[in-house]
Formats: structure tokens, C-alpha cells, sequence
């Protein structure tokens, strides 16, 4: 597990660092500054340049300028030829960066203006261009010469391709640390060299793709600086193996989880498999599927492992629906089942009677959003203690919450924890990176693992079968949807490895999560 924090949390562990601890951020700007230029000077060894090496640092008027100044005098002493320029205000400048500019002219170093840079300098005289314009507190429109300078950068990256490497410090000029977000223009950087944590900005769309190459490196502000305040945003990036209850070595396939899957309706078939399969493959004991006579054919040639309970078009289920949600100690809800008649009474008889842990997915969360009734049913149904899990993808989730699409994408960190703590349950908001809430709790999940080939009919169908097998078991609804989308997301990116992005389906997602747990044995 990896922390992911807000601009305010990492400015209170920096504080915290030098007013508690007592180390000075003039130490910690020296340790950032070694680190930077580390990669810098290992970039430059590679590209075996039969000359000096020339660099450009532009630096802003607060302690990421200062790092920018600590920057160059160091290249500087490594042999690196150095031009600085200070963009701002100097009577608003930091005293760090003023005493770092105090110490480069020192040296020898003649502070430069961008103005001349830019109309005086060629592209073609940079091989490295360092970008400490802006830290992790930019949060408004970029304007003004601070944006001239970065189009310059990004017009001689551009112009100039591998021949200049473009390294942001902290965090590219132009992003707002706490979203990810394009503060009018930003830098794209090759790589970005971050310190102690990972940012918000570097992990969300679009601040990702301005990140290049992320370097989290140890400067001096360690957990130790937390005080017992844990950031609210964390993700996975290690063996997911690592992360799965152990099994116990006398189980059998009851104990193993038995799930019942109620998914499909007679137009879709595929929906119910794909949801079995994957719950199945995940681990379940036993898995009996819940669907529309018309699917019968299809589940018992393709998924023979898959016990099954059919109903006829307008038939009543109550009975057949009490009776194996009796034998089932999970259920999974949604999955192509439809939203016309039959597919409300069927949702309708599970949010109002199940007493099993509960995964809602596709149809059955539509059907919530357009009915009180349901509603009524999804925000009582987890008070007794039951586990409840639901996976709205954006579309989803945005008729769940009653706003709009775009509305939801701009607060996709907020907004879920607003609706786990509605339905008081555990929600995960499926996009391209995939945000876990849980009511009651402020930390968030955010889901690194996955790829936009995973944007496939049935992806989802997938996911909900997964969770099926753990919320059936031992751990917490919360950390088995943490762990279901980070194990989701594997097995697609091993599916892209195997088929490729473009060509990629929602079936290859379940043999590479066959591929994935094998190691598990």
C-alpha cells in the first residue's frame, strides 16, 4: 500500500518535519535537490554526449524555485553549463529561494529573465530543461509570462523530441496537486522527480499524462512526520497475492463461498457466465446462477460448474428467489438483468428481503436510481451490519447521486463517499482510475491497475462476479472491493500483455486473473 495525498496534507507533514522534528527546510531543499539532479546526470551519462551538457532552469518564486535554484548550482558543480531565469515577483519571493539565489550568483551563476531566454536563446541550446515554476499549491489559472514559459517548454520538447529531456520538480507547472487537473496549461515532463509521497496530481486524469516518468524519492519528510494523520488516499501496487485471505487447508467448496449470482434476462445471456466464471475463477466454493429460462441452454454448455434456477417471463420468483438466497452466503445483483417488469420484482424482492452480504451492479443500480421504492429498500439494507457493495460505472452512478456526468468526473474523489454514506455501504465508482469509498470513512481507494482495454461490454459483469467470491468471505466489504478492483484491473492489464488492448474481451479478463492466482498456490 502507497499513500496518495492532498497538497495540505504534504505541506503539514513538511511542516511538520521542521517545527517538531527540527530539521531545516533548508536540508530538506539540498537532500530534493541531490535527488533531482541524480537523474538528471544519469539521463546524461545514457544519452553520451560528446560535449558539456547544457541546461536550463526556470524557477518560480517559491521553495519549488528554490529547489530550481538549488538545482542549477549543483549541475553547475558536476560540470553541467546552467542557465537560471526567476519568473515572478521578487518582493514576493521565499526566503529559501532568495538565499539559494544569493549562493548561485555566489558561484558565478548570473541570474537570467525568461524574456531573454525566450527571444535570445535557440531550442537547440538545452539538453535539460528543469521545470520548478510551480509546487504542489497551484490551484489557479496559469497566465502571463509563467504561461509563456511553459509553452516554451513544451514547443522545444516538441521541436526538439528525445534530443531534450523536460524534468518537473515535484510536480509538473500547471497541475493541481490535489485532482490531477489542467490549470489552463501545463507542463509535459519526461519525467517528474516527487518527494517522500505521491501526489493526487500524478495517479488522476489528465495530470497523469503530463507526469512522464514518476521518481518518488526520499528527501527527509518521512511517516514519521504524519502525527497520527494518515492521508485520506491510498492505492495498491504490490503482488496482489500478497492481499488474499489465506484459504484454509481442510476447507471445502461450502465453506469456500457459496454466491448466487442473479443476472441475466431473456434478451442477455452473456452477463450471467461472464459474472459466474469470474466468480468461480475467483475462488468460490459454489456458484448457482439466477436467470431467465431462455439463458438455460447456453449456461449449461459454456459454464457446466454453475449450478442454475430458471424462471418463465412473468412467473412469480418470490419463492424460488427466498429459497436460494437461503442456501447462499453472498449474492450478486444486476448483471444484464434488465429494467422492465420483471427485472424491478426481482431487485425489489432481494433489497427487501435478502439477509446475505450483497453486491448491486448494471440494472439493478438503474433500477434504484429511477425508483423510491428501491431506494428506500438499498439505504436500509445494510443498518443490520450485512455487507453491501455497489459498482456503479460513471453513468451509473451519476443517476444514483442525481448529477451530471461531468459533474461527477470533477468530483469523482468526493462525490462516492457522499453515496456509500447514503446507502451506508461501501461504493466503488468505476472510470479510468476507479475510486473505492466506504460510509463513515474518510479514506478513499484509488485504483492504479487497468487499462482503457478493459472498456469492453462485460468488463463490469466480471468485477461484480469477483467480488461475489470475497464478500463471501472474512475481510471487510471495504477492503474486498480494494482489493477485487486492484486484482480486476491485473487481469486486464495481463489480458492486454496476451491479446492486446484493441482486441481484448471481458472472458480475457478472467484467464488472466486465472494467470494471476496461480501464483497464489
Amino acid at each position: 500500500m502507497k499513500y496518495a495525498v492532498t497538497s495540505q496534507e504534504m505541506k503539514i507533514y513538511d511542516r511538520n518535519t521542521s517545527e517538531y522534528f527540527g530539521v531545516p527546510g533548508s536540508v530538506l531543499m539540498e537532500r530534493a535537490s541531490l535527488l533531482v539532479v541524480q537523474h538528471i546526470l544519469e539521463h546524461i551519462q545514457g544519452r553520451e554526449l560528446d560535449r558539456k551538457a547544457r541546461a536550463l532552469v526556470i524557477c518560480g518564486i517559491g521553495n519549488n524555485g528554490g529547489d530550481g535554484a538549488c538545482i542549477a548550482r549543483i549541475l553547475r558543480q558536476k560540470g553541467i553549463l546552467v542557465n537560471v531565469c526567476v519568473i515572478g515577483d521578487y518582493t514576493k519571493a521565499s526566503d529559501l529561494l532568495l538565499s539559494q539565489l544569493k549562493i548561485l550568483e555566489k558561484y558565478g551563476t548570473t541570474i537570467d529573465t525568461f524574456s531573454n531566454i525566450r527571444d535570445n536563446k535557440s531550442y537547440a541550446d538545452w539538453d535539460i530543461i528543469v521545470d520548478a515554476m510551480f509546487g504542489i499549491g497551484l490551484s489557479r489559472g496559469i497566465a502571463g509570462d509563467f504561461a509563456d514559459a511553459v509553452r516554451y517548454i513544451n514547443t522545444c520538447k516538441n521541436e526538439r523530441q528525445s534530443d531534450v529531456c523536460v524534468v518537473s520538480v515535484d510536480i509538473p507547472s500547471g497541475i493541481n496537486a490535489d485532482n490531477g487537473k489542467v490549470c489552463q496549461v501545463a507542463v509535459k515532463a519526461d519525467m517528474t522527480i516527487t518527494f517522500n509521497q505521491v501526489k493526487l496530481g500524478h495517479i488522476m486524469y489528465p495530470g497523469c499524462e503530463y507526469t512522464g516518468e514518476l521518481h518518488v524519492e526520499d528527501a527527509g519528510i518521512t511517516e514519521d512526520s504524519f502525527l497520527g494523520r494518515e492521508p485520506g488516499a491510498f492505492f495498491y501496487d504490490e503482488d496482489v497475492n500478497s492481499l488474499i485471505p489465506l484459504r484454509k487447508a481442510d476447507a471445502n467448496k461450502g465453506t469456500n463461498g457459496k454466491v448466487l449470482i442473479i443476472a441475466g434476462s431473456k434478451e442477455i445471456s452473456g452477463a450471467c457466465i461472464l459474472a459466474a466464471s469470474a466468480c468461480l475463477k475467483a475462488g468460490a466454493g459454489m456458484v448457482k446462477i439466477f436467470t431467465a429460462a431462455e439463458n438455460a441452454e447456453a449456461v449449461k454448455a459454456l459454464l457446466p460448474e454453475a449450478m442454475l434456477t430458471t424462471y418463465e417471463d412473468f412467473e412469480p420468483v418470490g419463492e424460488k428467489l427466498e429459497k436460494d438466497i437461503e442456501w447462499a452466503n453472498a449474492v450478486v445483483l444486476g448483471p444484464g438483468l434488465g429494467t422492465v417488469q420483471m427485472g424491478f420484482e426481482v431487485t425489489r424482492l432481494v433489497l427487501k428481503n435478502c439477509n446475505k452480504n450483497l453486491v448491486v451492479d448494471a440494472d439493478a443500480l438503474n433500477l434504484v436510481a429511477g425508483s423510491k421504492e428501491l431506494a428506500d429498500y438499498l439505504e436500509n439494507f445494510a443498518r443490520g451490519g450485512k455487507k453491501l457493495i455497489l459498482t456503479p460505472h460513471l453513468g451509473e452512478f451519476s443517476r444514483l447521486i442525481d448529477r451530471d456526468i461531468a459533474s461527477c468526473k470533477e468530483h469523482i474523489l468526493e462525490y462516492p463517499r457522499e453515496l456509500a454514506d447514503r446507502f451506508h455501504c461501501t461504493v466503488i465508482c468505476k472510470d479510468a482510475r476507479t475510486i473505492v469509498a466506504d460510509s463513515g470513512s474518510k479514506k478513499i481507494y484509488i485504483n492504479m491497475s487497468g487499462n482503457d482495454g478493459m472498456a469492453t461490454a462485460g468488463s463490469g459483469d466480471v468485477l461484480s462476479g469477483i467480488i461475489g467470491a470475497f464478500i463471501s468471505g472474512p475481510i471487510s466489504s471495504f477492503d474486498a472491493a480494494c482489493l477485487c478492483v486492484y486484482l480486476h484491473g491485473l487481469s486486464g492489464d495481463v489480458a492486454a500483455q496476451d491479446k492486446g488492448r484493441h482486441s481484448m474481451v471481458a472472458s480475457d479478463i478472467i484467464s488472466g486473473m486465472e494467470m494471476i492466482l496461480r501464483q497464489y498456490e
